[in-house]
Protein backbone atom coordinates (compact mmCIF):
# COMPACT_ATOMS: atom_id res chain seq x y z
CA UNK A 1 0.00 0.00 0.00
CA UNK A 2 1.26 3.85 -0.62
CA UNK A 3 1.63 6.20 1.96
CA UNK A 4 0.05 9.93 1.97
CA UNK A 5 0.44 12.86 3.63
CA UNK A 6 -2.23 14.73 5.44
CA UNK A 7 -2.28 18.26 7.92
CA UNK A 8 -3.41 17.60 11.68
CA UNK A 9 -6.13 20.04 11.63
CA UNK A 10 -5.06 21.04 15.29
CA UNK A 11 -1.79 21.84 14.55
CA UNK A 12 -1.05 21.59 11.10
CA UNK A 13 1.85 19.61 11.20
CA UNK A 14 2.49 17.30 8.06
CA UNK A 15 1.97 13.34 8.78
CA UNK A 16 2.98 10.62 6.57
CA UNK A 17 0.64 7.47 7.37
CA UNK A 18 0.11 3.82 4.77
CA UNK A 19 -3.37 4.49 2.99
CA UNK A 20 -4.59 1.55 5.11
CA UNK A 21 -5.23 3.22 8.14
CA UNK A 22 -7.44 5.84 6.61
CA UNK A 23 -10.71 6.13 9.47
CA UNK A 24 -8.36 5.87 12.45
CA UNK A 25 -8.15 6.98 15.32
CA UNK A 26 -4.68 8.20 16.22
CA UNK A 27 -3.00 10.78 18.60
CA UNK A 28 -1.07 13.75 16.12
CA UNK A 29 2.66 13.30 17.33
CA UNK A 30 2.90 17.03 17.60
CA UNK A 31 0.46 18.29 20.18
CA UNK A 32 -1.06 15.07 21.02
CA UNK A 33 -4.81 15.95 19.88
CA UNK A 34 -7.32 12.62 19.00
CA UNK A 35 -7.90 12.83 15.25
CA UNK A 36 -9.14 10.71 12.58
CA UNK A 37 -6.91 10.13 9.60
CA UNK A 38 -9.13 10.65 6.60
CA UNK A 39 -9.28 8.94 3.06
CA UNK A 40 -6.57 9.29 0.57
CA UNK A 41 -7.89 10.47 -2.53
CA UNK A 42 -9.67 7.69 -4.22
CA UNK A 43 -11.52 6.01 -0.75
CA UNK A 44 -10.01 3.50 1.54
CA UNK A 45 -7.27 1.23 0.83
CA UNK A 46 -7.14 -0.82 -2.02
CA UNK A 47 -10.52 -1.06 -2.78
CA UNK A 48 -11.25 1.99 -3.95
CA UNK A 49 -13.97 3.99 -2.21
CA UNK A 50 -16.01 1.69 0.18
CA UNK A 51 -16.69 4.19 2.85
CA UNK A 52 -15.67 2.76 5.75
CA UNK A 53 -12.54 0.88 6.55
CA UNK A 54 -12.04 -2.76 7.21
CA UNK A 55 -10.52 -3.73 10.97
CA UNK A 56 -7.27 -5.17 8.98
CA UNK A 57 -7.45 -1.76 7.64
CA UNK A 58 -7.58 0.02 10.87
CA UNK A 59 -4.92 -2.25 12.58
CA UNK A 60 -2.00 -1.57 10.28
CA UNK A 61 -1.90 1.99 10.77
CA UNK A 62 1.40 3.58 11.59
CA UNK A 63 2.55 6.35 11.85
CA UNK A 64 5.48 7.56 9.61
CA UNK A 65 6.97 10.42 11.58
CA UNK A 66 8.41 10.22 14.69
CA UNK A 67 6.83 11.49 17.91
CA UNK A 68 7.94 14.50 19.25
CA UNK A 69 7.10 18.00 19.41
CA UNK A 70 9.63 20.41 17.30
CA UNK A 71 9.65 24.02 18.70
CA UNK A 72 8.19 25.29 15.40
CA UNK A 73 5.05 22.80 15.82
CA UNK A 74 4.96 24.01 20.10
CA UNK A 75 5.26 27.71 18.85
CA UNK A 76 2.09 27.45 16.84
CA UNK A 77 -0.10 25.50 19.80
CA UNK A 78 0.91 26.85 22.83
CA UNK A 79 -1.37 30.01 23.83
CA UNK A 80 0.24 33.13 25.75
CA UNK A 81 -1.54 34.45 28.89
CA UNK A 82 -3.80 37.77 28.89
CA UNK A 83 -4.72 39.88 31.69
CA UNK A 84 -7.68 42.06 30.81
CA UNK A 85 -8.88 44.68 33.50
CA UNK A 86 -12.26 46.24 33.85
CA UNK A 87 -12.48 49.79 35.75
CA UNK A 88 -15.82 50.18 37.23
CA UNK A 89 -15.89 53.89 36.36
CA UNK A 90 -14.68 53.35 32.86
CA UNK A 91 -17.83 51.78 32.02
CA UNK A 92 -20.19 54.32 33.64
CA UNK A 93 -21.04 57.33 31.32
CA UNK A 94 -23.63 59.92 31.10
CA UNK A 95 -25.18 58.66 34.22
CA UNK A 96 -25.82 54.37 33.03
CA UNK A 97 -23.78 51.54 34.17
CA UNK A 98 -22.79 49.25 31.50
CA UNK A 99 -19.88 47.53 33.33
CA UNK A 100 -21.92 44.31 33.93
CA UNK A 101 -23.28 44.03 30.13
CA UNK A 102 -19.32 44.86 29.05
CA UNK A 103 -17.78 42.32 31.29
CA UNK A 104 -20.51 39.55 30.22
CA UNK A 105 -20.11 40.55 26.41
CA UNK A 106 -16.42 40.01 26.99
CA UNK A 107 -16.35 36.82 28.56
CA UNK A 108 -19.43 35.34 26.19
CA UNK A 109 -16.36 36.14 23.36
CA UNK A 110 -14.03 33.41 25.43
CA UNK A 111 -13.92 29.51 25.30
CA UNK A 112 -14.54 28.15 28.91
CA UNK A 113 -11.16 26.66 28.75
CA UNK A 114 -9.31 29.59 27.89
CA UNK A 115 -10.69 31.40 30.87
CA UNK A 116 -7.80 30.85 33.55
CA UNK A 117 -9.08 33.51 36.49
CA UNK A 118 -11.59 36.09 37.39
CA UNK A 119 -10.78 38.20 39.99
CA UNK A 120 -12.35 41.03 41.72
CA UNK A 121 -9.69 44.36 42.24
CA UNK A 122 -10.12 47.27 43.96
CA UNK A 123 -8.24 50.68 43.17
CA UNK A 124 -8.57 54.54 43.82
CA UNK A 125 -8.56 57.14 41.01
CA UNK A 126 -8.88 60.65 41.21
CA UNK A 127 -12.38 62.21 40.70
CA UNK A 128 -13.60 65.95 39.77
CA UNK A 129 -16.36 66.59 42.51
CA UNK A 130 -18.09 69.67 42.66
CA UNK A 131 -18.54 72.92 40.90
CA UNK A 132 -14.75 73.93 41.61
CA UNK A 133 -14.09 70.79 40.04
CA UNK A 134 -11.92 69.52 42.82
CA UNK A 135 -10.45 66.23 42.36
CA UNK A 136 -10.39 63.70 45.44
CA UNK A 137 -9.66 59.90 45.74
CA UNK A 138 -12.69 57.60 45.23
CA UNK A 139 -12.38 54.20 46.17
CA UNK A 140 -13.31 51.90 43.25
CA UNK A 141 -13.67 47.89 42.19
CA UNK A 142 -13.53 46.20 39.06
CA UNK A 143 -12.44 43.10 38.07
CA UNK A 144 -9.51 41.21 36.50
CA UNK A 145 -9.62 38.31 33.69
CA UNK A 146 -6.90 35.54 33.28
CA UNK A 147 -7.08 33.80 30.15
CA UNK A 148 -5.26 32.47 27.25
CA UNK A 149 -5.09 33.82 23.34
Amino acid sequence: MANFSFNCPFCNIELEIDESGAGQEIECPGCNEVLIIPAPAGGYGDEGGGGIPSSDDIANAAIIKPKGRTLEVAAKIVKKLTLKTFRHHEHVKDGSDTFDADVSQFLSGLMEDDIISIRPIQYTHMEKIGEDAKEIPVNQYGIAVLFKT
